[in-house]
């Protein structure tokens, strides 16, 4: 037993009160939540088992007598009343031990400084699913003495029979035999109150509920005080009251924010909607005081089964309402990207086959948006050996939340195969996926190398040919070549599922090591400078532009004053900048496929419209200082010396006591050299993501010009506005109406426009089968007032001036040391992620593209920060702490 080793001492530290059967769920939880890093006093814990020493070994064997009692007791209230009298004095005439009340003056001298105490108790039983008790049991504050601390522990575990408890569990049938008890610094509050991270009374309305009043919550939980309520959006934080009073100000906007961001913090630790106990002290610090699970949750009929939509990381590679082509090959290639890659790694058939519901559902459109179906996504994990470990460390990858298990999904365990089978099932499955992870790079060359070949089939002049020739036999070939490779994905999601599973487990392992403040983002910092990642060639290639046109002070300044039609017109007409020209056009030939939605299909490109790259060149054309190179060269050693200094750390700590000889430090440097492996990779194939589709536009483009000729189509472009069935059928001559598909993409394009102008929430919760739709009166977002809680994924600190953007056109409105606040970033901001100094996004996760060019830039950085591009505004001072995942405003 965990606190075995406690017993004779009877007090254990709260951090290593884990075991719930030991000291109590209360204390448990709140030794699980200080442990990871959330506000919660200190304190120290009375196990249970010196709760029933001190009762049985009385003289008269207390315990017993009050078995005894409570054998005999009716439900009626003057029955329990009684038998709570009679056995708070049994409870009261316990004498400590000599050895205890020592105990109690060691640890009464250790948190004495603190100001007064409080003991609390944690029942056995207490803040469970089917019963929670709350408010049941004695809390007794103020606790200022030794010999105030002996009568408040007596006090309280006289509490587990006190008249409301012991009706509560006459009535429920349930029995507190067992108490462990709290003794923690008491928190002066300036107010208290409870979160509702789901609304007891609406469950589905995505919204927290806050209840508080001034001073202690004991007023709140006796019901002696009308409380303030708010309800708060859990995604945009808009906020609603119920009422409005001189309390109000009790509870600022980052306040409620903070909470708000330990709510959800505290859901994905417990995996379920929790009832959490807070107060704010004097000095405007919140802090955690219990957290149970919300016994009283309404769920939904079953036939109102609730689905978990979310753009964590889709909206990075579509920021835009996608068009119909788009979303016609997305379904299909999610569906395989997942199925493939269960069967790559060996999961049996069997199992495949019961999840192919949640894989024809893994993706969905509201607005115009694509968005994640978490629901079917976690249900295909969950179905995978370790699901729970896999759910969480896909939401840590792309940013997403934790979703409620689905009993009538196939689960691992619910599938009931034999011991024997299921344990060699899982060993079959982790010897593959060794292989598979071994194996990383040898698979990304093997889809660069179908990429590479199929862009060069697609090019440019060859699809000229093809359709001067109107050869839709050709087009045909590479129209089902393109279907081919995207279906057969799997090289690449292998290096996904490593670079996610890798830094899950380097987080883990790190993360219980190195527990000081300035180690909270210790795992993203050994992603820095990594000098690998083909995403910041093109930054480079940039910058020795640049540096080019700067040595032509004329030019330089056309960059700075003309129109970018203008500049390049003028690159092409005079001679004396034909070198630069061909600088940019040899880019644009490498790397033109690489910019803003680059996986839109409708979206031109670099290629399509050079014009489109000189303000990019032009924000570089003004910009000093030293190259990208030598920046990340800085970065890397950076990096070198914190990965020396871990490991230093790390050599003389064993992997565990049952293994003594191996060391974390061997663990560690194989977890460090397998992340970077596999974001690198992983950086690979999304580069020739990029290029597969820019071809793919191309040869779209191509059929809808066939089309046009042949009047089947009236715009080119009318062909992204078909499905790819719709269009492989036009190409083979086998579709049944083909002169209704003009009037068909016509339709299609104007409800395509129409979604530019919704802005759906990056987070919905339908029941299955609706959609969202538009609210005609959106609750306003209120500015914020103090800081902005998102996810830390870039560790530094950096003050300096907000300037929100929504595309990278925009960057001329950067100034050097701005901080860049945008809703995501993707592939065609990385060069703009050079020039700035921090960097705040509404979206994005660890592993999203954003996060990793800002570590390897060493840029402080926060995302998921909802509606952060309508809460800040250009010309806000701002400090961005990418350590605690803070963004706080200085000046307005």
């Amino acid at each position: 037993m965990q606190g075995s080793a406690s017993i004779s001492a009877g007090l254990t530290p709260l951090t290593d009160a884990s075991d719930p059967c030991f000291f109590g769920q209360k204390a448990a939880r709140l030794s699980r939540i200080r442990r990871a890093g959330l506000p919660v006093p200190e304190g120290w814990v009375i196990d249970s088992e010196t709760f029933l020493e001190h009762l049985c070994n009385s003289d008269i064997n207390i315990k017993t007598k009050i078995d005894d009692l409570i054998a005999a007791t009716r439900t009626e209230a003057d029955s329990t009343e009684e038998t709570s009298r009679q056995i708070s004095q049994l409870v009261h005439s316990v004498s400590f031990s000599a050895s205890f009340k020592e105990v109690l003056s060691d640890t009464f001298s250790i948190l004495k400084n603190a100001g007064p105490l409080v003991v609390r108790s944690s029942a056995i039983g207490e803040d469970g699913q089917s019963a929670a008790f709350a408010g049941l049991l004695d809390s007794i504050l103020n606790v200022n003495t030794v010999e105030e601390l002996h009568a408040a522990v007596l006090k309280c575990w006289a509490s587990c029979w006190s008249q409301q408890s012991l009706s509560y569990q006459l009535i429920r049938k349930c029995k507190l035999n067992r108490m462990g008890t709290l003794v923690q610094r008491q928190v002066q509050a300036r107010s208290a109150g409870v979160l509702f991270t789901r609304n007891p009374v609406d469950p589905a309305s995505c919204e927290m509920v806050i209840e508080y009043s001034e001073g202690t919550a004991e007023s709140l939980v006796s019901g002696s005080v009308v409380p303030e309520r708010l309800f708060v959006d859990r995604e945009s934080l808009a906020t609603k009251r119920d009422s409005v009073s001189e309390a109000s100000i009790l509870l600022s906007r980052g306040a409620v924010q903070q909470l708000v961001g330990f709510g959800h913090e505290l859901e994905r630790l417990f995996d379920a909607p929790q009832d959490i106990e807070w107060c704010l002290d004097t000095d405007e610090r919140l802090w955690i005081v219990q957290s149970r699970p919300i016994t009283t949750l309404q769920q939904p009929a079953p036939s109102a089964s609730m689905v978990t939509w979310s753009n964590a990381n889709v909206i990075e590679n579509f920021p835009d309402p996608i068009c119909p082509l788009l979303y016609s090959i997305a379904s299909e290639g999610y569906y395989h990207y997942f199925r493939n890659q269960g069967i790559a790694f060996g999961i049996a058939r069997s199992r495949i086959d019961a999840m192919e519901s949640s894989f024809r559902t893994v993706i969905g459109t509201h607005g115009g948006r694509m968005y994640y179906n978490l629901s079917s996504i976690h249900g295909i994990l969950r179905g995978a050996p370790f699901g729970e470990f896999l759910a969480t460390a896909f939401n840590q990858f792309v940013g997403a939340e934790s979703t409620k298990r689905d009993d009538r999904l196939p689960q691992w365990q619910s599938v009931k195969r034999g011991r024997i089978t299921e344990s060699l099932e899982v060993l079959k499955i982790g010897w593959k996926a060794w292989r598979r992870f071994r194996q990383l790079e040898r698979g990304i060359g093997r889809i660069e190398t179908r990429i590479n070949d199929f862009a060069h089939e697609c090019r440019d002049e060859r699809l000229t040919e093809l359709i001067q020739k109107q050869n839709t036999s050709s087009l045909l070939e590479l129209w089902r070549k393109f279907l081919s490779i995207r279906q057969q994905w799997t090289d690449a999601s292998i290096a996904d599922a490593s670079s996610m599973i890798s830094y899950h487990l380097t987080h883990r392992l790190l993360e219980g090591q190195f527990q000081d403040k300035e180690d909270q983002a210790i795992a993203n910092r050994l992603l820095t400078g990594l000098c690998t990642l083909v995403s910041g060639l093109p930054t480079d290639q940039l910058w020795a532009i640049s540096r080019q046109i700067r040595k032509i002070p004329v030019l330089a300044e056309r960059f700075a004053t003309d129109d970018p039609a203008q500049v390049w017109e003028l690159l092409s007409e005079r001679r004396a900048y034909a070198g630069i020209r061909r600088s940019i056009e040899e880019f644009i030939d490498e790397w033109g496929f690489r910019c803003s939605g680059e996986l839109l299909l409708i979206k031109p490109t670099y290629q399509d419209e050079p014009a489109a790259l000189m303000p990019i060149l032009a924000t570089f054309v003004a910009r000093d200082g030293e190259p990208p190179w030598q920046h990340l060269e800085r970065q890397k050693q950076k990096r070198e010396q914190e990965t020396e200094r871990i490991l230093n750390e790390l050599a003389s700590r064993p992997l565990s006591r049952r293994i003594p000889l191996i060391r974390r430090k061997r663990i560690a440097q194989r977890l460090i050299a397998w992340i970077q492996r596999s974001i690198a990779c992983r950086e690979r194939a999304r580069l020739k993501q990029a290029l597969l589709y820019t071809r793919l536009r191309a040869v779209a483009l191509a059929i809808g010009e066939v089309m046009v000729n042949r009047k089947l189509l009236k715009q080119t472009t009318d062909v992204f506005f078909l499905t790819w069935e719709e269009t492989e059928s036009l190409l083979a001559g086998q579709t049944m109406m083909p002169h209704v598909l003009s009037e068909t993409a016509e339709l299609r394009r104007t409800e395509w426009e129409a979604c530019h102008s919704l802005s759906p929430p990056g987070l919905i919760q339908l029941p299955e089968g609706h959609y969202w739709s538009d609210s005609p009166a959106p609750l306003p977002v209120e500015p914020a007032t103090d800081s902005l809680i998102g996810t830390g994924v870039s560790g530094g600190t950096i003050t300096g001036r907000a300037v929100v953007l929504s595309d990278p056109d925009q960057m001329k409105k950067l100034a050097e040391n701005d901080i860049l606040v945008t809703q995501q970033t993707d592939p065609g901001w990385g060069p703009i992620l050079f020039l700035v100094k921090g960097l705040v996004m509404e979206r994005g996760g660890m592993l999203s593209h954003g996060a990793i060019l800002a570590r390897e830039y060493g840029i402080p950085t926060v995302v998921a920060i909802p509606e952060v591009t309508r809460k800040l505004t250009t010309g806000m001072q701002i400090r961005v702490d990418g350590d605690r995942g803070v963004v706080e405003i200085l000046e307005e």
